[in-house]
Parts: structure tokens; C-alpha cells; sequence
């Protein structure tokens, strides 16, 4: 092998190195750019996440509010509905008295 073969080979290989290592760095700078998409796209994600679990905590209350109120007007309800009952019976027991005198 001749000097002029060595000199071409030797410029061959340090083309093809350059060839890799341009190679290299673009897919380098692809990735890193993957990277910095895929990171948007998980803080996108984790934003969304939060603003869901806020409104199911919203819901969770305002259900938990109006199951509480229903439990409370029920409650009245009942209550009222033993009063007109208790005085009912008490009107009932009042004529029975007032009947048996006679």
C-alpha cells in the first residue's frame, strides 16, 4: 500500500466519522427535542390530572351538601308528621274524654 492509498483510506475514514457524528448529534438533538415534547405532554397531563380531582372534590361536596340537606328535610318531615300525629291523638283523646262525659 502506497502513501497515495494510505492518504485516500485515512480521508475515507475521517469522512465516515463525520458522517456518524453528524448523525449522532442530529439524533441527539431529535431526542432531546422528544424529551422537551414528552415533558409538555406529562405536564399537560399532570395539569389535567389536578383539574379533575378538584372537580370530583367540588362534586363530592356539593353531593355531600345536598345529601345532607335532604337528610335534614326528612328529618323536619318526620318530625312534623309526629307532632300532627301526637296532636291527632291528643285531640282524639281530648273528644273521647269530652264524648264519655255526657
Amino acid at each position: 500500500m502506497d502513501d497515495l492509498q494510505a492518504q485516500l483510506l485515512s480521508e475515507q475514514f475521517n469522512r465516515l466519522k463525520d458522517s456518524i457524528e453528524s448523525r449522532f448529534r442530529r439524533i441527539e438533538k431529535e431526542l432531546e427535542h422528544h424529551d422537551k415534547l414528552e415533558a409538555e405532554k406529562m405536564n399537560f397531563i399532570r395539569n389535567q390530572l389536578q383539574e379533575i380531582q378538584n372537580d370530583v372534590a367540588d362534586h363530592e361536596n356539593r353531593i355531600r351538601t345536598i345529601d345532607d340537606a335532604v337528610i335534614s328535610g326528612k328529618t323536619t318531615s318526620t318530625i312534623i308528621q309526629a307532632g300532627q300525629a301526637a296532636l291527632t291523638l291528643i285531640a282524639s283523646a281530648i273528644a273521647a274524654w269530652l264524648g264519655g262525659k255526657k
